[in-house]
């Protein structure tokens, strides 16, 4: 598997990561991508488009639309890329990073309005617009709110792999 990779600070810190490194489409396993033909079947598929082969290996481009998780790619797939089980979130959460016009102190939720999940939510504060808040365990990472953003303030970050007692 081609994958962009994470210096020790971003994965320890949790930083975003570009919002072009190589993201494999949903229930893509790193063992199936090294089976990938390359033949381009899940990329013309894809009812939204936002498959596209970097270097003969699909990629999610997520500036182009979001995910469905319909399983069209895995369905046209003739390879064993896939996992068994349907994919229903990716191995990255989105992020609302400080470019945010809400935190510029200018009304806007267009994220919010465009979450499928409902994972970003809106809280008020005085004297101010609403200021959005990202509930992790709700998001799909399915690149709703990444196209919609005016200002591109959402980011992407690896899932949390365990949780941390404090």
């Amino acid at each position: 598997m081609r994958a962009e990779p994470l210096s020790r600070r971003q994965f320890l810190v949790g930083s975003p990561v570009s919002r072009h490194a190589r993201i494999p489409p949903p229930g893509a396993s790193a063992e199936g991508l090294e089976a990938c033909t390359g033949c381009g079947l899940c990329a013309e598929r894809c009812p939204t488009g936002i498959i596209r082969l970097v270097d003969a290996l699909p990629s999610i481009d997520f500036e182009l639309g979001e995910c469905t998780f319909c399983g069209a790619c895995k369905s046209a797939c003739p390879e064993p890329v896939f996992q068994p089980e349907p994919a229903k979130r990716f191995a990255h959460v989105a992020v609302v990073t400080e470019g945010c016009l809400a935190k510029k102190d200018v009304a806007c939720q267009s994220c919010g309005e465009s979450c499928p999940e409902h994972a970003i939510r809106f809280r008020p504060r005085i004297g101010g617009p609403f200021l959005p808040e990202l509930r992790e365990e709700m998001c799909s990472g399915c690149g709703a709110c990444l196209k919609i953003c005016p200002v591109a303030a959402i980011a992407l970050r690896a899932r949390d792999m365990e949780a941390v007692d404090a």
